[in-house]
């Protein structure tokens, strides 16, 4: 930072981009114990005295007003002193001192004129990340999350919620709809009906349905398909916030997914199937040509149908072990409320599951009404998409040796029961 130009008429410093700061209404006096202090704080600063750089700036900034344009920037520096001071602290154990140095920062606020200039919130918030890259570094997870939510406050820049992901994560804490959006409080949220499934459990034809009664939006919250894992799209997510959605996606219960879905009041019913069966109807699928968004479409084509099924077990089967531990683990620590339904379930009794989808999101249909329903979707085949609509497929389907492969899959999990999907 540069120092203050020579006094003429009106009192001025020199900001950090070089330009001209009018400073009006300081006595020369004032000006010259100003001068002092802002130049001993840049000094303190460049050799990292941290408790004198503090100790100049907050005396330099009780002698300015919000209204003159050089506070901003002095309350910059004075969190640039604060963080300085924090990791030294940190380095010598010092971890209270550090926390209570913490909570003097958290109340710095750029409220001058400065608050309009993005670049210059970019870099508040910057230093924000800083200091909670510094507390996570030091295994203090709550002080690490306050870093991130005061950053996203002031300029929630994309990188902000890779911070924040890794600090809730850490802490085990729930989001908040304000570390996402400010723009919708939690009671303008519409109601979002939320499948997360495995493929080919007949969730386009859930998803439909659901639409069909409810009059919902349909709402895919994903940047992209293809090879694409289906997380959840905070752009997509954050523009449909206030309307009335059912989704389905093919997602697992990642942190990041977890997170949206607490702070958009999300709570999925979880879609799954005999893992069998699903080895089957994939190979259906993909010879059906779905095998044209896989990162093997180069070679399926000319594959014999065991080398198939191998390669599905091998590469395809363990993201549905990935997909029920996730939900699973979600649900036992309590992160999210799931509601579990099974393809078997579904196709044995449609109107009945679906009375109960509904009935766990806290809406009513009358069973006769949705039993018409089912049947105008069923007559229109491509809203369907069951593939042969049956069970038990996988039994006759799959040799021995590749059904004992799927099953050696469970003690990577031993915490999670698979009776869900047939094991």
């Amino acid at each position: 930072m540069q120092g203050l130009l020579p006094l003429d008429s009106r009192s001025h410093f020199t900001g950090h981009s070089g330009q001209t700061i009018d400073i009006p209404h300081l006595s020369r006096n004032l000006y010259s114990i100003l001068q002092q202090e802002v130049d001993l704080g840049d000094q303190a600063l460049k050799r990292e005295s941290a408790d004198m750089a503090v100790t100049m700036f907050q005396s330099a900034l009780q002698k300015l007003t919000i209204d003159q344009p050089f506070y901003d920037h002095l309350v910059h520096n004075l969190l640039l002193s604060y963080s300085l001071l924090i990791e030294k602290l940190l380095k010598k154990g010092q971890r209270s001192s550090a926390q209570d140095f913490l909570r003097a920062a958290l109340q710095l606020e750029i409220r001058g004129k400065m608050a309009g200039d993005s670049r210059f919130l970019r870099r508040f918030a910057g230093a924000f990340q800083s200091l909670g890259i510094v507390f996570f570094q030091n295994n203090l997870n709550e002080e690490s999350l306050l870093c991130c939510r005061k950053a996203i406050s002031i300029y929630p820049a994309p990188g902000s919620y890779v911070n924040l992901t890794n600090a809730l994560a850490a802490t085990g804490q729930r989001a908040r709809l304000s570390d996402f959006t400010t723009e919708i409080t939690p009671e303008q949220l519409g109601r979002h009906l939320f499948i997360a499934c495995v493929p080919k459990s007949a969730s386009t034809f859930l998803k439909n349905l659901l639409v069909n009664l409810t009059g919902y939006r349909d709402l895919f919250t994903v940047y992209a398909a293809g090879q694409s894992e289906h997380e959840i799209y905070l752009p997509t997510l954050r523009e449909c916030a206030h309307l009335d959605t059912v989704t389905q996606q093919h997602c697992r219960a990642s942190d990041a997914n977890v997170h949206l879905m607490q702070a958009f009041d999300i709570r999925p019913v979880v879609l799954v199937r005999n893992i069998f069966d699903s080895v089957m109807s994939l190979l259906d699928f993909y010879n059906k040509g779905a095998f044209q968004t896989s990162y093997f479409r180069a070679d399926w084509p000319v594959m014999d149908e065991e080398t198939k099924i191998d390669l599905l077990i091998e590469n395809v089967v363990p993201w549905y072990f990935q997909f029920v531990a996730s939900w699973d683990l979600a649900e036992k620590q309590k992160r999210l409320e799931v509601n579990w339904l099974s393809y078997e379930d579904l196709v044995a009794d449609k109107p009945s599951s679906v009375l109960k989808v509904l009935e766990f999101y806290g809406l009513g249909a009358s069973r006769r009404g949705v039993e018409q329903r089912i049947r105008e979707i069923e007559s229109e085949e491509r809203k369907i998409r069951f593939n042969k609509g049956v069970t038990g497929r996988g039994r006759s389907g799959l040799h021995d040796r590749q059904k004992e492969q799927i099953r050696r899959l469970t003690r990577y999990y031993p915490s999670t029961d698979f009776a869900r999907i047939g094991l």
